[in-house]
């Protein structure tokens, strides 16, 4: 029925960041699909806090913190049974994702006072004033249409179609009256909690 670049499911915190990220480096046609009414997700259900090390909002803080020194709690936390590959990703990237949402679409981001989470030895959560998921999420939303992305409610991907090298070429969606619609695509992020 309709053929996008770039296929998000899920329209929570990780779907929107995705959406937004893929609409600065070049995708020009980004689509979230959200199965809820509404952009929620398990991060509007939360506080809204997200953990990063060595961000300038903990150095005007005085706060000494490196992307190693997350990763490295992060490990000891998990007993070393979180994936090295993961764990060095998101140590490495949270850091700046954090920067630009701040920066280029107005997310004021500030660090958590009063507050140690468990098993990291610094204070690195991170959070918007309203200190919510759903305000987190909204502000997400917002910089995602600011990127460019599209936002569609209500849009429950049932089918992942996929070619012969099992790369996934389109979706069925189910609106709320049970129609099923198809999108092709050249590009799918799961974002999905479900």
């Amino acid at each position: 029925d309709l053929v996008c670049e770039v296929a998000v499911v899920g329209g929570g915190a990780c779907g929107l960041t995705a959406a937004t990220w893929a609409r600065r480096h070049g995708a020009t046609d980004v689509l979230v699909l959200e199965r809820d009414g509404s952009n929620q997700g398990s991060t509007a259900l939360s506080s809204g806090f997200v953990p990063a090390g060595g961000t300038r909002m903990q150095k005007a803080r005085g706060i000494h913190d490196s992307a190693a020194g997350f990763a490295a709690d992060i490990v000891a936390k998990s007993h070393g049974g979180a994936d090295p590959f993961l764990v060095a990703r998101y140590t490495q990237e949270i850091a700046g994702a954090i920067e630009t949402l701040a920066d280029d679409f107005g997310l004021p981001f500030e660090v958590l006072e009063g507050f140690l989470y468990p098993g990291h030895r610094v204070p690195r959560m991170h959070t918007l004033p309203a200190r919510t998921g759903a305000a987190l999420v909204t502000a997400l939303r917002e910089a995602a249409t600011v990127a460019g992305a599209d936002c569609v409610n209500d849009a429950l991907v049932r089918y992942l179609f996929v070619d012969a090298s099992r790369r996934v070429t389109a979706l069925g969606i189910q609106r709320p009256d049970g129609t099923v619609e198809y999108l092709g695509c050249q590009a799918v992020v799961l974002a999905c909690n479900g």
